[in-house]
């Protein structure tokens, strides 16, 4: 009686812990709100060796200006590295990277503040849940980030800081 119960639990274990690493769908198109696109990002991520992942964004948004033109146009490109710790369809998502912001002037807003035209580059790390179906289909992400880098604060941003600023990403796409 008790192998029986050892074989069952051993096999109910392997079967498991082999759902956990079949993924199939290895590519996934997803909007962002928060995230390292600042405001919004359109993303697109291609999972590779398993549960590590390589994305690439876009976001436009404007920003307000002190004099003309009274809008700034800011342009951002986040590329990260992710991690899945995954079981099943849940997984712990970690990852890290960067994003480009192109401006087409000074301006401030949603707690970015760009002193001039140009552009530079910010940091991130990202902290969060995801929900993906091995097989593909509806994908949802959740968690928190910090971006780093000149300009960045939770309020009154100094362009010419380095600041750390927490945000918060929530995501809706599919995974094939």
């Amino acid at each position: 009686m008790k192998r029986i119960a050892l074989a069952v639990v051993a096999a109910a274990s392997f079967a498991t812990a082999a759902q956990a690493q079949q993924r199939f769908a290895s590519s996934s198109l997803f909007l962002e709100g928060g995230g390292p696109g600042l405001l919004y990002s359109v993303n697109y991520e291609l999972l590779f060796d398993g549960d590590y992942g390589i994305r690439a964004g876009f976001s436009y948004q404007p920003l307000s200006a002190s004099g003309s033109p009274e809008r700034v146009n800011l342009f951002a490109v986040p590329i990260l590295i992710t991690h899945l710790i995954s079981f099943r369809s849940s997984a712990l998502e970690l990852g890290g990277g960067a994003t480009i912001i192109k401006a087409d002037g000074a301006g401030s807003g949603n707690g970015v503040s760009v002193p001039s035209a140009g552009t530079t580059v910010i940091g991130t790390a990202t902290l969060g849940y995801r929900f993906q179906p091995p097989a593909g289909g509806f994908q949802f992400r959740i968690g928190v980030e910090a971006l780093v880098g000149k300009g960045l604060a939770t309020h009154n941003p100094d362009p010419n800081s380095l600041g750390v600023l927490p945000w918060m990403y929530l995501s809706i796409g599919y995974s094939m």
